[in-house]
């Protein structure tokens, strides 16, 4: 195999820039080094063990036209692959990098960065062979077969992964093109009035920081509460929902998507009392609602997924009616320093930051009407209730208080 490339030097790496054919891939590259390395000697282990993420490179590949992927880095090791320089005349005599690697036979090359896009590709090629001729930018580097050599190839494979800066959660959703929640949330955010401006906290996480006064909630909240009722919609569930959002679906299917959660927002903004006031306040609107003593739970995070989650539940039992879901959802106590939440969402002076999710739903359900948790629910309830303020008296107290509320 020759493989035209442009040699490099960076640090104390000697590298070399080109192409692959899929078809080279599959035939001249190993996707596991395995059997190479025993599993059991860390030593050695310089990949992690394939999954089930190839899987889906290989349904990207054969399903996307637009397919791109960053370079694999390739080492080669068990054979000495000849570097054949191009020798320019006049004006180009000065450029000396650019050339051919010649691969013997018994040259090894397995992926120190790129596993299971190797995975993918050879599996995408026995699908569907006419991609054989497909290329992927490859960088090869020299490895060394000695305990020398495997120490220095491993540190390059904990460098590549380690020093890999991932695209944050917001920076996807503002990216995505093939997500339909993320290109709805998008959307959403552009025509809900109830997420302009500042009224979105644009973080990397779900957390809103302290000192932010005007947003209802953070980005990568308003789209796990988006995925929740997209998922609701379309009646997918586990890895049925999660392959749905790797492929960018028809146009009409997203306007579709669209459309059910600007429905689901703006009867949001007019069914619940503390949105309304919110929307009428000017500067710093979220300041009466999140605060060191407290506030609204639906301006927290943790809080709001699960309401947007009691939402559907409820609105499910209905014929799918948010409008009645959210109007019930409007006469629970929300303030977080009132006895429903303390100790289950706050402690007296923050957000109790490993709060039970389920307990939260299900005391939401509870408030809107007993008739909403069936026995079973009801049950739970109750365990979790008592586990997570210690409570030592009898259940039926526990019942009264919740009829109570």
């Amino acid at each position: 195999m020759r493989v035209p490339v442009i040699r490099g030097k960076i640090g104390k790496w000697r590298y070399y820039t080109g192409t692959l054919t899929f078809e080279q891939v599959k035939e001249r590259v190993s996707p596991s080094i395995n059997d190479l390395y025993p599993s059991d000697s860390l030593s050695k282990l310089l990949q992690r063990e394939l999954t089930d993420n190839y899987l889906s490179i290989k349904e990207y590949i054969k399903n996307d036209d637009e397919r791109f992927f960053n370079a694999l880095i390739l080492a080669i090791y068990n054979g000495d692959p000849q570097w054949l320089e191009v020798e320019f005349d006049g004006e180009y005599d000065e450029i000396y990098n650019i050339g051919f690697l010649d691969f013997p036979e018994d040259a090894i090359i397995f992926p120190v960065d790129g596993q299971h896009r190797v995975a993918g590709i050879i599996a995408a090629l026995e699908d569907t062979p006419e991609l054989y001729n497909e290329q992927i930018p490859v960088v090869f580097i020299a490895h060394e077969d000695s305990p020398r050599g495997v120490k220095r190839t491993r540190k390059l494979f904990s460098t590549l992964n380690r020093r890999a800066k991932p695209v944050g959660e917001n920076a996807q959703i503002a990216l995505d093109e093939d997500d339909v929640v993320a290109i709805a949330t998008r959307e959403i955010i552009t025509t809900c009035s109830l997420f302009w401006g500042n009224r979105l906290s644009n973080t990397k996480g779900k957390q809103i920081p302290s000192q932010n006064k005007d947003a209802i909630t953070s980005l990568v909240t308003l789209y796990q509460c988006n995925s929740l009722l997209t998922q609701n919609k379309l009646g997918l569930k586990g890895k049925k929902y999660k392959d749905f959002l790797l492929y960018r679906p028809e146009e009409n299917i997203i306007n579709d998507i669209i459309q059910y959660l600007s429905d689901f927002w703006e009867l949001f903004s007019q069914k619940l009392d503390s949105i309304q006031e919110y929307l009428s306040v000017a500067t710093s609107p979220a300041e009466s609602f999140r605060y060191a003593e407290g506030g609204n739970i639906i301006f927290r995070p943790v809080a709001l997924t699960e309401f947007v989650k009691a939402a559907i539940e409820i609105a499910d039992r209905h014929d799918g009616n948010y409008e009645l879901a959210l109007s019930k959802l409007n006469t629970i106590k929300m303030e977080l320093s009132s006895a429903p939440w303390k100790g289950i969402l706050w402690d007296g002076k923050k957000i109790i930051t490993r709060a039970d999710k389920t307990l939260i739903r299900l005391m939401i359900l509870r408030m809107c009407g007993s008739e909403y948790l069936d026995a079973k629910n009801s049950a739970t309830l109750l365990d979790r209730y008592i586990s997570a303020t210690n409570f030592d008296g009898d259940r039926s107290e526990i019942r009264s208080f919740f009829d109570s509320l």
